[in-house]
Protein backbone atom coordinates (compact mmCIF):
# COMPACT_ATOMS: atom_id res chain seq x y z
CA UNK A 1 0.00 0.00 0.00
CA UNK A 2 1.46 3.34 -1.06
CA UNK A 3 1.85 6.34 1.19
CA UNK A 4 -0.73 8.18 -0.95
CA UNK A 5 -3.17 5.31 -0.64
CA UNK A 6 -2.54 5.11 3.11
CA UNK A 7 -3.10 8.81 3.44
CA UNK A 8 -6.45 8.64 1.62
CA UNK A 9 -7.57 5.82 3.89
CA UNK A 10 -6.74 7.83 6.97
CA UNK A 11 -8.80 10.74 5.73
CA UNK A 12 -11.73 8.52 4.83
CA UNK A 13 -11.82 6.78 8.21
CA UNK A 14 -11.62 10.08 10.03
CA UNK A 15 -14.53 11.44 8.01
CA UNK A 16 -16.59 8.31 8.63
CA UNK A 17 -16.14 8.61 12.38
CA UNK A 18 -17.22 12.22 12.27
CA UNK A 19 -20.40 11.33 10.42
CA UNK A 20 -21.23 8.44 12.76
CA UNK A 21 -21.05 10.80 15.75
CA UNK A 22 -23.40 13.25 14.08
CA UNK A 23 -26.63 13.83 16.02
CA UNK A 24 -29.69 12.15 14.58
CA UNK A 25 -31.62 15.44 14.56
CA UNK A 26 -30.65 19.10 14.79
CA UNK A 27 -31.47 20.57 18.17
CA UNK A 28 -33.69 23.26 16.63
CA UNK A 29 -36.65 22.42 14.35
CA UNK A 30 -36.17 22.60 10.58
CA UNK A 31 -39.82 23.52 10.03
CA UNK A 32 -42.23 25.53 12.16
CA UNK A 33 -45.79 25.98 10.99
CA UNK A 34 -47.09 29.51 10.65
CA UNK A 35 -50.53 28.28 11.69
CA UNK A 36 -50.45 28.71 15.47
CA UNK A 37 -53.29 26.76 17.04
CA UNK A 38 -53.97 24.62 20.10
CA UNK A 39 -52.59 21.56 18.31
CA UNK A 40 -53.05 18.15 19.90
CA UNK A 41 -53.46 15.04 17.75
CA UNK A 42 -51.25 14.31 14.74
CA UNK A 43 -50.36 11.69 12.14
CA UNK A 44 -48.03 11.48 9.14
CA UNK A 45 -50.02 9.67 6.45
CA UNK A 46 -50.29 10.01 2.68
CA UNK A 47 -53.80 11.44 2.58
CA UNK A 48 -53.90 12.34 -1.14
CA UNK A 49 -52.14 9.16 -2.33
CA UNK A 50 -49.38 11.06 -4.15
CA UNK A 51 -46.61 9.03 -2.48
CA UNK A 52 -45.62 11.68 0.08
CA UNK A 53 -46.65 11.67 3.77
CA UNK A 54 -48.88 14.57 4.80
CA UNK A 55 -49.14 16.01 8.31
CA UNK A 56 -52.65 15.78 9.78
CA UNK A 57 -53.30 17.82 12.94
CA UNK A 58 -56.30 18.12 15.27
CA UNK A 59 -56.60 21.46 17.08
CA UNK A 60 -58.54 22.69 20.09
CA UNK A 61 -57.89 20.45 23.11
CA UNK A 62 -59.81 21.90 26.11
CA UNK A 63 -58.80 25.49 25.35
CA UNK A 64 -60.48 26.58 22.14
CA UNK A 65 -62.88 25.20 19.54
CA UNK A 66 -60.72 24.76 16.45
CA UNK A 67 -60.46 22.59 13.35
CA UNK A 68 -58.80 19.47 11.99
CA UNK A 69 -56.24 20.37 9.31
CA UNK A 70 -53.87 18.82 6.77
CA UNK A 71 -50.48 20.11 5.67
CA UNK A 72 -50.22 18.41 2.27
CA UNK A 73 -46.65 17.61 1.28
CA UNK A 74 -45.25 19.84 -1.46
CA UNK A 75 -43.94 16.85 -3.40
CA UNK A 76 -40.28 17.75 -2.88
CA UNK A 77 -39.71 16.58 0.69
CA UNK A 78 -41.06 19.72 2.34
CA UNK A 79 -44.31 20.75 3.98
CA UNK A 80 -46.19 24.03 3.50
CA UNK A 81 -46.14 26.44 6.42
CA UNK A 82 -49.94 26.71 6.50
CA UNK A 83 -52.61 23.98 6.24
CA UNK A 84 -53.86 23.17 2.77
CA UNK A 85 -57.11 21.51 3.87
CA UNK A 86 -59.33 22.10 6.87
CA UNK A 87 -62.72 21.17 8.24
CA UNK A 88 -65.34 23.86 8.53
CA UNK A 89 -66.74 22.83 11.89
CA UNK A 90 -64.73 23.58 15.02
CA UNK A 91 -64.52 21.54 18.21
CA UNK A 92 -62.37 20.89 21.26
CA UNK A 93 -60.41 18.29 19.30
CA UNK A 94 -58.17 15.84 21.11
CA UNK A 95 -56.06 13.05 19.63
CA UNK A 96 -56.72 11.50 16.25
CA UNK A 97 -56.11 8.29 14.34
CA UNK A 98 -56.32 7.44 10.65
CA UNK A 99 -57.67 4.43 8.77
CA UNK A 100 -59.78 3.63 5.72
CA UNK A 101 -63.11 3.49 7.52
CA UNK A 102 -65.46 3.11 4.54
CA UNK A 103 -63.29 0.81 2.38
CA UNK A 104 -62.95 3.23 -0.53
CA UNK A 105 -59.14 3.19 -0.59
CA UNK A 106 -58.68 6.65 0.98
CA UNK A 107 -57.47 7.12 4.60
CA UNK A 108 -60.05 8.77 6.88
CA UNK A 109 -59.59 10.72 10.13
CA UNK A 110 -61.15 9.90 13.50
CA UNK A 111 -60.75 12.49 16.26
CA UNK A 112 -61.76 12.52 19.91
CA UNK A 113 -63.63 15.49 21.38
CA UNK A 114 -62.22 16.56 24.74
CA UNK A 115 -64.36 19.60 25.45
CA UNK A 116 -64.19 21.25 28.86
CA UNK A 117 -65.66 20.37 32.21
CA UNK A 118 -68.93 22.11 31.35
CA UNK A 119 -68.88 21.70 27.55
CA UNK A 120 -69.20 18.28 25.97
CA UNK A 121 -69.95 16.89 22.54
CA UNK A 122 -69.91 13.62 20.65
CA UNK A 123 -66.94 11.75 22.12
CA UNK A 124 -65.58 11.12 18.62
CA UNK A 125 -66.10 12.14 15.02
CA UNK A 126 -64.96 10.69 11.69
CA UNK A 127 -64.08 12.81 8.65
CA UNK A 128 -64.19 10.76 5.46
CA UNK A 129 -61.44 11.56 2.99
CA UNK A 130 -62.63 13.56 0.00
CA UNK A 131 -60.05 12.96 -2.76
CA UNK A 132 -57.21 13.74 -0.37
CA UNK A 133 -58.85 16.61 1.49
CA UNK A 134 -61.04 16.93 4.56
CA UNK A 135 -64.80 17.42 4.24
CA UNK A 136 -66.38 20.48 5.83
CA UNK A 137 -68.34 18.43 8.37
CA UNK A 138 -67.99 15.07 10.07
CA UNK A 139 -69.48 12.10 8.26
CA UNK A 140 -69.99 10.11 11.47
CA UNK A 141 -70.38 11.12 15.11
CA UNK A 142 -70.49 8.93 18.20
CA UNK A 143 -73.86 8.56 19.87
CA UNK A 144 -72.37 9.28 23.32
CA UNK A 145 -72.02 12.87 24.53
CA UNK A 146 -69.11 13.47 26.89
CA UNK A 147 -65.39 14.20 27.11
CA UNK A 148 -62.80 12.09 25.31
CA UNK A 149 -59.08 12.66 24.81
CA UNK A 150 -58.10 9.77 22.52
CA UNK A 151 -59.58 7.77 19.66
CA UNK A 152 -57.60 4.80 18.33
CA UNK A 153 -58.26 2.34 15.50
CA UNK A 154 -57.80 -1.38 16.12
CA UNK A 155 -59.35 -4.58 14.83
CA UNK A 156 -61.23 -6.49 17.53
CA UNK A 157 -62.48 -9.38 15.42
CA UNK A 158 -59.61 -9.77 12.91
CA UNK A 159 -61.79 -9.04 9.90
CA UNK A 160 -59.27 -6.58 8.41
CA UNK A 161 -61.56 -3.61 9.02
CA UNK A 162 -60.73 -0.79 11.49
CA UNK A 163 -62.74 -0.59 14.72
CA UNK A 164 -62.60 2.57 16.85
CA UNK A 165 -61.84 2.71 20.58
CA UNK A 166 -62.62 5.94 22.46
CA UNK A 167 -61.00 6.73 25.82
CA UNK A 168 -63.31 9.00 27.82
CA UNK A 169 -63.28 11.11 30.96
CA UNK A 170 -62.64 14.56 32.38
CA UNK A 171 -59.68 14.32 34.72
CA UNK A 172 -60.02 17.83 36.15
CA UNK A 173 -63.56 17.55 37.40
CA UNK A 174 -65.65 14.90 39.07
CA UNK A 175 -63.92 11.65 38.19
CA UNK A 176 -65.42 8.49 36.67
CA UNK A 177 -68.16 10.11 34.64
CA UNK A 178 -68.23 7.92 31.54
CA UNK A 179 -67.73 4.39 30.30
CA UNK A 180 -65.23 3.67 27.52
CA UNK A 181 -66.34 2.44 24.11
CA UNK A 182 -65.44 0.50 20.97
CA UNK A 183 -67.41 1.04 17.75
CA UNK A 184 -67.10 -1.90 15.35
CA UNK A 185 -66.75 -1.51 11.61
CA UNK A 186 -69.71 -2.75 9.59
CA UNK A 187 -67.64 -3.19 6.43
CA UNK A 188 -68.45 0.23 5.02
CA UNK A 189 -68.30 2.41 8.14
CA UNK A 190 -68.64 2.48 11.92
CA UNK A 191 -71.73 1.25 13.71
CA UNK A 192 -74.10 3.80 15.20
CA UNK A 193 -74.00 2.37 18.74
CA UNK A 194 -70.92 0.93 20.40
CA UNK A 195 -70.79 -2.87 20.59
CA UNK A 196 -68.31 -2.77 23.49
CA UNK A 197 -68.81 -0.74 26.66
CA UNK A 198 -66.52 -1.04 29.67
CA UNK A 199 -68.10 -2.03 32.97
CA UNK A 200 -66.08 0.58 34.84
CA UNK A 201 -66.19 4.34 34.45
CA UNK A 202 -62.60 5.26 35.21
CA UNK A 203 -61.25 8.35 33.45
CA UNK A 204 -59.07 7.15 30.58
CA UNK A 205 -56.88 9.50 28.59
CA UNK A 206 -54.94 7.26 26.21
CA UNK A 207 -55.78 4.16 24.18
CA UNK A 208 -53.48 1.57 22.59
CA UNK A 209 -54.23 -1.63 20.69
CA UNK A 210 -51.57 -4.30 21.27
CA UNK A 211 -51.52 -8.09 21.45
CA UNK A 212 -50.38 -8.04 25.06
CA UNK A 213 -50.76 -11.80 25.68
CA UNK A 214 -49.48 -12.85 22.24
CA UNK A 215 -52.53 -14.92 21.38
CA UNK A 216 -53.17 -13.40 17.95
CA UNK A 217 -55.87 -10.94 19.05
CA UNK A 218 -55.46 -7.23 19.82
CA UNK A 219 -56.06 -6.25 23.45
CA UNK A 220 -57.06 -2.74 24.50
CA UNK A 221 -54.79 -0.78 26.87
CA UNK A 222 -56.20 2.39 28.45
CA UNK A 223 -54.11 5.04 30.21
CA UNK A 224 -55.82 6.20 33.40
CA UNK A 225 -56.30 9.33 35.43
CA UNK A 226 -57.27 8.97 39.10
CA UNK A 227 -56.39 5.28 38.94
CA UNK A 228 -54.01 2.68 37.48
CA UNK A 229 -53.76 2.05 33.75
CA UNK A 230 -55.32 -1.23 32.64
CA UNK A 231 -55.82 -3.83 29.91
CA UNK A 232 -59.03 -5.34 28.59
CA UNK A 233 -58.12 -8.70 27.05
CA UNK A 234 -59.42 -9.84 23.70
CA UNK A 235 -60.71 -13.41 23.96
CA UNK A 236 -60.99 -14.66 20.41
CA UNK A 237 -62.64 -11.55 19.04
CA UNK A 238 -64.55 -10.39 22.12
CA UNK A 239 -63.13 -7.80 24.52
CA UNK A 240 -63.62 -8.40 28.21
CA UNK A 241 -65.63 -5.58 29.74
CA UNK A 242 -63.69 -5.74 33.00
CA UNK A 243 -59.95 -5.13 33.00
CA UNK A 244 -57.82 -8.26 33.29
CA UNK A 245 -54.56 -6.40 34.12
CA UNK A 246 -53.75 -3.25 36.04
CA UNK A 247 -50.34 -1.90 36.97
CA UNK A 248 -49.51 -2.07 40.66
CA UNK A 249 -46.68 0.42 41.21
CA UNK A 250 -48.74 3.62 40.85
CA UNK A 251 -52.14 3.57 42.53
CA UNK A 252 -53.37 6.80 40.96
CA UNK A 253 -51.83 7.86 37.66
CA UNK A 254 -52.37 10.83 35.42
CA UNK A 255 -51.27 8.88 32.35
CA UNK A 256 -51.70 10.55 28.98
CA UNK A 257 -50.15 8.39 26.26
CA UNK A 258 -49.13 4.80 25.54
CA UNK A 259 -46.76 3.04 23.16
CA UNK A 260 -45.46 -0.49 22.71
CA UNK A 261 -42.42 -2.14 21.16
CA UNK A 262 -39.67 -4.67 21.83
CA UNK A 263 -36.76 -2.64 23.22
CA UNK A 264 -35.12 -5.52 25.12
CA UNK A 265 -34.67 -7.75 22.09
CA UNK A 266 -36.37 -10.78 23.63
CA UNK A 267 -39.12 -10.93 21.03
CA UNK A 268 -41.78 -9.64 23.44
CA UNK A 269 -43.18 -6.12 23.31
CA UNK A 270 -42.84 -3.68 26.22
CA UNK A 271 -45.46 -1.13 27.29
CA UNK A 272 -44.56 2.56 27.71
CA UNK A 273 -46.62 5.12 29.58
CA UNK A 274 -46.29 8.89 29.86
CA UNK A 275 -47.35 9.46 33.48
CA UNK A 276 -47.97 13.19 33.75
CA UNK A 277 -48.76 13.31 37.48
CA UNK A 278 -50.08 16.88 37.32
CA UNK A 279 -53.20 15.89 39.25
CA UNK A 280 -51.06 14.76 42.18
CA UNK A 281 -49.11 18.01 42.14
CA UNK A 282 -45.69 16.53 41.33
CA UNK A 283 -43.39 15.54 38.49
CA UNK A 284 -44.15 12.53 36.38
CA UNK A 285 -42.20 9.72 34.78
CA UNK A 286 -41.81 7.92 31.52
CA UNK A 287 -42.34 4.27 32.50
CA UNK A 288 -41.54 0.94 30.86
CA UNK A 289 -43.43 -2.24 31.77
CA UNK A 290 -41.73 -5.36 30.42
CA UNK A 291 -43.60 -7.81 28.28
CA UNK A 292 -43.83 -11.30 29.76
CA UNK A 293 -43.66 -14.58 27.87
CA UNK A 294 -46.99 -15.71 26.47
CA UNK A 295 -49.55 -15.50 27.93
CA UNK A 296 -48.15 -13.15 30.54
CA UNK A 297 -49.30 -9.66 29.43
CA UNK A 298 -46.94 -7.07 31.02
CA UNK A 299 -45.17 -6.81 34.35
CA UNK A 300 -47.23 -4.71 36.74
CA UNK A 301 -44.25 -2.71 38.01
CA UNK A 302 -41.96 -0.59 35.84
CA UNK A 303 -38.51 -1.99 35.02
CA UNK A 304 -37.26 1.37 33.73
CA UNK A 305 -38.46 4.89 34.37
CA UNK A 306 -37.18 8.40 33.95
CA UNK A 307 -38.13 11.14 36.39
CA UNK A 308 -39.17 14.24 34.48
CA UNK A 309 -41.69 17.07 34.62
CA UNK A 310 -45.21 16.78 33.24
CA UNK A 311 -44.66 13.85 30.86
CA UNK A 312 -47.17 13.80 28.03
CA UNK A 313 -45.97 11.98 24.89
CA UNK A 314 -44.16 8.72 24.14
CA UNK A 315 -43.48 6.70 21.01
CA UNK A 316 -40.90 4.07 20.06
CA UNK A 317 -38.96 3.88 16.80
CA UNK A 318 -35.48 3.12 15.51
CA UNK A 319 -34.42 6.71 14.88
CA UNK A 320 -30.66 6.05 14.61
CA UNK A 321 -31.05 3.05 12.25
CA UNK A 322 -29.09 0.62 14.40
CA UNK A 323 -31.81 -2.02 14.35
CA UNK A 324 -32.95 -1.24 17.91
CA UNK A 325 -36.07 0.61 19.04
CA UNK A 326 -35.52 3.89 20.91
CA UNK A 327 -37.91 5.87 23.10
CA UNK A 328 -38.87 9.36 21.94
CA UNK A 329 -40.61 11.40 24.62
CA UNK A 330 -41.77 14.87 25.53
CA UNK A 331 -43.77 16.78 28.09
CA UNK A 332 -45.20 20.10 29.12
CA UNK A 333 -42.52 22.84 29.20
CA UNK A 334 -39.89 20.19 28.43
CA UNK A 335 -37.53 19.52 25.53
CA UNK A 336 -38.09 16.58 23.23
CA UNK A 337 -35.86 13.74 24.39
CA UNK A 338 -34.56 10.50 22.89
CA UNK A 339 -33.51 7.60 25.09
CA UNK A 340 -31.37 5.45 22.81
CA UNK A 341 -31.35 1.68 22.99
CA UNK A 342 -28.02 0.36 24.25
CA UNK A 343 -28.62 -3.17 22.99
CA UNK A 344 -29.94 -4.46 26.30
CA UNK A 345 -32.52 -1.73 26.91
CA UNK A 346 -32.91 2.02 27.12
CA UNK A 347 -30.24 4.38 28.38
CA UNK A 348 -30.87 5.91 31.79
CA UNK A 349 -30.51 9.45 30.45
CA UNK A 350 -31.50 11.10 27.21
CA UNK A 351 -28.89 10.88 24.45
CA UNK A 352 -30.46 13.73 22.49
CA UNK A 353 -32.77 16.56 23.38
CA UNK A 354 -34.06 19.63 21.59
CA UNK A 355 -32.62 23.01 22.46
CA UNK A 356 -36.05 24.54 22.92
CA UNK A 357 -38.89 23.38 25.11
CA UNK A 358 -42.34 22.87 23.72
CA UNK A 359 -45.05 24.34 25.93
CA UNK A 360 -46.96 21.12 25.49
CA UNK A 361 -45.90 18.02 23.61
CA UNK A 362 -49.17 16.45 22.65
CA UNK A 363 -48.08 14.04 19.93
CA UNK A 364 -44.76 12.91 18.44
CA UNK A 365 -45.04 11.20 15.05
CA UNK A 366 -42.34 9.82 12.77
CA UNK A 367 -42.10 9.07 9.06
CA UNK A 368 -39.69 9.71 6.22
CA UNK A 369 -41.15 13.05 5.13
CA UNK A 370 -38.45 13.78 2.53
CA UNK A 371 -38.18 10.10 1.49
CA UNK A 372 -34.38 9.99 1.50
CA UNK A 373 -33.97 6.79 3.52
CA UNK A 374 -36.70 4.45 2.27
CA UNK A 375 -36.19 0.84 1.31
CA UNK A 376 -38.60 -1.94 0.33
CA UNK A 377 -39.00 -4.93 2.65
CA UNK A 378 -40.92 -8.18 2.29
CA UNK A 379 -42.05 -10.42 5.13
CA UNK A 380 -43.52 -13.86 4.54
CA UNK A 381 -45.39 -15.47 7.42
CA UNK A 382 -45.97 -19.23 7.35
CA UNK A 383 -49.42 -19.71 8.85
CA UNK A 384 -50.10 -23.27 7.66
CA UNK A 385 -53.83 -23.08 8.15
CA UNK A 386 -53.53 -21.84 11.74
CA UNK A 387 -56.14 -19.13 11.25
CA UNK A 388 -53.62 -16.40 12.11
CA UNK A 389 -54.81 -12.98 10.96
CA UNK A 390 -52.75 -10.57 13.10
CA UNK A 391 -49.15 -9.96 12.01
CA UNK A 392 -46.44 -7.92 13.71
CA UNK A 393 -43.80 -6.61 11.31
CA UNK A 394 -40.17 -6.44 12.53
CA UNK A 395 -40.09 -2.69 11.85
CA UNK A 396 -41.95 0.23 13.37
CA UNK A 397 -43.10 2.66 12.20
CA UNK A 398 -44.05 1.47 8.71
CA UNK A 399 -44.08 4.05 5.93
CA UNK A 400 -46.47 2.28 3.55
CA UNK A 401 -47.79 -1.20 2.83
CA UNK A 402 -47.64 -1.83 -0.91
CA UNK A 403 -49.32 -5.23 -1.11
CA UNK A 404 -50.58 -8.08 1.02
CA UNK A 405 -50.80 -11.56 -0.52
CA UNK A 406 -52.69 -14.48 0.98
CA UNK A 407 -51.44 -17.79 -0.42
CA UNK A 408 -49.89 -15.83 -3.29
CA UNK A 409 -53.02 -13.89 -4.25
CA UNK A 410 -53.14 -10.10 -3.68
CA UNK A 411 -55.61 -9.04 -1.01
CA UNK A 412 -57.87 -6.06 -1.63
CA UNK A 413 -57.01 -3.02 0.48
CA UNK A 414 -60.46 -3.16 2.05
CA UNK A 415 -59.53 -6.52 3.58
CA UNK A 416 -56.54 -5.48 5.66
CA UNK A 417 -55.89 -2.79 8.28
CA UNK A 418 -52.42 -1.37 9.05
CA UNK A 419 -51.20 0.43 12.16
CA UNK A 420 -48.24 2.41 10.83
CA UNK A 421 -46.92 3.63 14.18
CA UNK A 422 -46.67 0.22 15.82
CA UNK A 423 -46.10 -1.92 12.74
CA UNK A 424 -48.93 -4.44 12.90
CA UNK A 425 -51.68 -5.37 10.49
CA UNK A 426 -54.71 -7.61 10.38
CA UNK A 427 -56.04 -9.41 7.32
CA UNK A 428 -59.65 -10.33 6.74
CA UNK A 429 -59.01 -13.70 5.10
CA UNK A 430 -57.62 -17.04 6.21
CA UNK A 431 -54.50 -18.44 4.56
CA UNK A 432 -53.74 -22.12 4.15
CA UNK A 433 -49.99 -21.58 3.74
CA UNK A 434 -48.52 -18.06 3.76
CA UNK A 435 -49.25 -14.36 4.15
CA UNK A 436 -46.70 -12.11 2.38
CA UNK A 437 -46.45 -8.39 3.05
CA UNK A 438 -44.54 -5.91 0.85
CA UNK A 439 -43.91 -2.60 2.61
CA UNK A 440 -41.44 0.25 2.96
CA UNK A 441 -39.46 1.38 5.99
CA UNK A 442 -36.93 4.13 6.51
CA UNK A 443 -33.46 4.44 8.01
CA UNK A 444 -33.95 8.23 8.24
CA UNK A 445 -37.16 8.87 10.15
CA UNK A 446 -38.18 12.53 10.41
CA UNK A 447 -40.04 13.74 13.50
CA UNK A 448 -43.12 15.99 13.77
CA UNK A 449 -44.35 17.38 17.11
CA UNK A 450 -47.58 19.20 17.92
CA UNK A 451 -47.70 22.06 20.42
CA UNK A 452 -50.90 23.49 21.89
CA UNK A 453 -49.42 26.86 22.71
CA UNK A 454 -51.48 29.16 20.49
CA UNK A 455 -48.45 31.43 20.14
CA UNK A 456 -46.24 28.73 18.65
CA UNK A 457 -46.34 26.53 15.59
CA UNK A 458 -45.90 22.80 15.21
CA UNK A 459 -42.39 21.50 14.59
CA UNK A 460 -40.60 19.10 12.26
CA UNK A 461 -37.04 17.83 12.72
CA UNK A 462 -35.43 16.19 9.69
CA UNK A 463 -33.20 13.20 10.33
CA UNK A 464 -29.63 14.22 9.48
CA UNK A 465 -27.80 11.00 10.33
CA UNK A 466 -25.55 9.74 7.54
CA UNK A 467 -24.09 6.23 7.56
CA UNK A 468 -21.31 6.52 5.01
CA UNK A 469 -21.46 3.62 2.56
CA UNK A 470 -25.12 2.80 3.22
CA UNK A 471 -26.07 2.49 -0.44
CA UNK A 472 -29.26 0.49 0.13
CA UNK A 473 -30.60 2.66 3.00
CA UNK A 474 -30.93 -0.09 5.59
CA UNK A 475 -29.06 2.01 8.16
CA UNK A 476 -25.90 -0.15 8.00
CA UNK A 477 -22.70 -0.20 5.93
CA UNK A 478 -22.08 -3.84 5.10
CA UNK A 479 -21.81 -6.35 2.25
CA UNK A 480 -25.51 -5.87 1.53
CA UNK A 481 -24.59 -2.48 0.03
CA UNK A 482 -22.37 -3.88 -2.74
CA UNK A 483 -25.03 -4.32 -5.43
CA UNK A 484 -26.54 -0.92 -4.72
CA UNK A 485 -23.10 0.72 -4.87
CA UNK A 486 -22.38 -0.94 -8.22
CA UNK A 487 -25.70 0.39 -9.51
CA UNK A 488 -24.61 3.87 -8.45
CA UNK A 489 -21.53 3.54 -10.63
CA UNK A 490 -22.89 1.83 -13.74
CA UNK A 491 -26.47 3.13 -13.76
CA UNK A 492 -29.91 1.98 -12.74
CA UNK A 493 -29.64 2.98 -9.10
CA UNK A 494 -32.50 5.47 -9.13
CA UNK A 495 -34.82 2.85 -10.61
CA UNK A 496 -33.84 0.18 -8.08
CA UNK A 497 -33.76 2.57 -5.08
CA UNK A 498 -35.97 5.53 -6.03
CA UNK A 499 -36.28 6.86 -2.48
CA UNK A 500 -32.76 6.19 -1.20
CA UNK A 501 -30.08 8.89 -1.26
CA UNK A 502 -27.08 6.68 -2.00
CA UNK A 503 -25.49 9.49 -4.01
CA UNK A 504 -24.90 11.30 -0.71
CA UNK A 505 -24.34 8.27 1.52
CA UNK A 506 -21.55 6.89 -0.73
CA UNK A 507 -19.75 10.13 -1.49
CA UNK A 508 -16.60 9.12 0.43
CA UNK A 509 -14.29 11.72 -1.10
CA UNK A 510 -16.76 14.58 -0.61
CA UNK A 511 -16.80 15.76 -4.21
CA UNK A 512 -20.60 15.95 -4.31
CA UNK A 513 -21.43 12.61 -5.92
CA UNK A 514 -20.81 8.88 -5.65
CA UNK A 515 -18.49 7.89 -8.48
CA UNK A 516 -15.51 5.70 -9.41
CA UNK A 517 -13.28 7.81 -7.18
CA UNK A 518 -15.14 6.37 -4.18
CA UNK A 519 -14.44 2.70 -5.00
CA UNK A 520 -11.27 2.28 -2.92
CA UNK A 521 -12.83 3.90 0.15
CA UNK A 522 -15.96 1.76 -0.24
CA UNK A 523 -13.93 -1.47 -0.40
CA UNK A 524 -11.69 -0.40 2.47
CA UNK A 525 -14.74 0.35 4.59
CA UNK A 526 -16.14 -3.13 3.98
CA UNK A 527 -12.97 -5.11 4.73
CA UNK A 528 -11.48 -3.05 7.56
Amino acid sequence: MSRARLGSITVVLSFALTVTAQPVYPTSPDWVSSDKKVSTGAALVDMDLDGWPDLVVANGNDISQERVTIYHANGDGTLPLSPTSTTWESAYNGHLDIADVNADGWPDVAVATLGTGSTTGPIARVYLNSNGSLPLFASWSADITGNAFTAAFGDVNNDGRPDLAVATGWAYGTPHQYHNYVYLNTGTGLEATASWVSDDTYDMQGALWVDADDDGWLDLVLAAAHGPSRIYRNLGGTLETTANWTLSDVASQDALMLAAGDVTGDGVRELFIADNNQLAGGSGRYRQYDGLASPGLFATTASWSHFEGYCSAVTVADVDADGLLDLIAGGWWLPTQIFFNTGSGLSSTAGWESSTSSVVHEKIVLADIDKNGLRPVQEVFAVNGSGQRLFHLPHQPVQEVAEVRVDGSPLAGALYHVNHEHGWLTVGADATATVAIDYTVSSKLDMAITDWDGNRGNNVYFNQKIVLGDANCDGQFDFGDINAFVALLVGGYDTLFPDCDGHTFCDFDGNGSADFGDINAFVDGLVN
